[in-house]
């Protein structure tokens, strides 16, 4: 394992997310490049331009300053390899250049809940997820590190359109010795076709010489059917192939007025799509 990428915001959710990164890193070997953005043109418009761009740079020298001590904060219990850097321009674009030049192997970033009636996606994690061809691990604000003892999988037998490298599921499972919970949600009872029996088989083999089972639960809608299950079979990450917008904030959010039980509890590792 090379290096993690996780961009910082000072934020409480973001400083959860580096903090669950170093932890991870340390297990799987990695070094943690620690990446923030400082956005251009936020600073007051009346000012002249020698002035604004005197201040962009201050604040880029500041930040460089606040990031190099939250660095040593939080890592000097964790054994290691770190870097820092400050870029200038918009977020998600910065993000995936920097990853790009790392030849990042994952992407780590936080997620802070904003109430009942907002998705807690924010506007650059959920830009990232959709850009990006790396997978990512997003950490809900309310997660923390813990033995990684079981993963689940969610997966669509109907669904041709599958990971096309869980490299990095794989590495987590194999030096954390993760059970592998294999998990379909079908909306109506009823018996797999052959298509999805030999897809089930497909996914299985991907999982072979690790411990993993194969579960079926029907629900009308995927993801109750993700949240019912987690809620009785828990899990420290939860697994899957999604790049759409709205289901991936469904994930996290608000589903009518039920909120997901994992929503500030369970990672989600979004895999890269096929």
């Amino acid at each position: 394992m090379k290096n993690f990428l996780v961009p910082v915001d000072f934020s409480e959710a973001s400083r959860n997310a580096a903090k669950y990164a170093l932890s991870l890193g340390e297990v799987l070997k990695a070094k943690v490049i620690f990446l923030n953005v400082v956005p251009i043109g936020l600073l007051i418009e009346d000012e002249s331009f020698n002035s604004r761009i005197a201040a962009q740079a201050e604040l880029v020298e500041s930040n460089k300053d606040f990031l190099s001590k939250e660095i040593t904060e939080i890592s000097k219990n964790h054994l290691v390899a770190t870097e820092g850097y400050v870029a200038e321009g918009a977020a998600s674009e910065m993000i995936l250049t920097m990853a790009n030049e790392n030849q990042s192997d994952l992407i780590i970033m936080g997620m802070k809940g904003k109430g009942k009636s907002s998705s807690i996606f924010g506007s650059t994690t959920t830009s990232v997820i959709k850009k990006s061809n790396y997978s990512m691990l997003v950490i809900p604000e309310g997660a923390s590190y813990e033995s990684i003892d079981t993963i689940c999988y969610a997966t669509d037998l109907n669904d041709r359109k599958e990971a096309k490298d869980i490299s990095i599921l794989l590495k987590i499972a194999e030096k954390y010795n993760s059970a592998i919970q294999i998990l379909h949600v079908q909306k109506q009872e009823g018996e797999i076709s052959d298509d999805e029996f030999i897809h089930k088989m497909r996914v299985h083999s991907n999982f072979d010489g690790l411990k993993r089972t194969f579960n079926v639960v029907t629900d009308s809608d995927v993801i109750y059917g993700i949240n019912n299950y987690l809620e009785n079979n828990p899990a420290e990450i939860l697994a899957m192939t999604a790049r759409k917008h709205s289901f991936l904030e469904r994930l996290f959010g608000t589903v009518h007025t039920k909120k997901m039980s994992y929503e500030t509890k369970i990672p989600l590792l979004v895999l890269k799509e096929g």
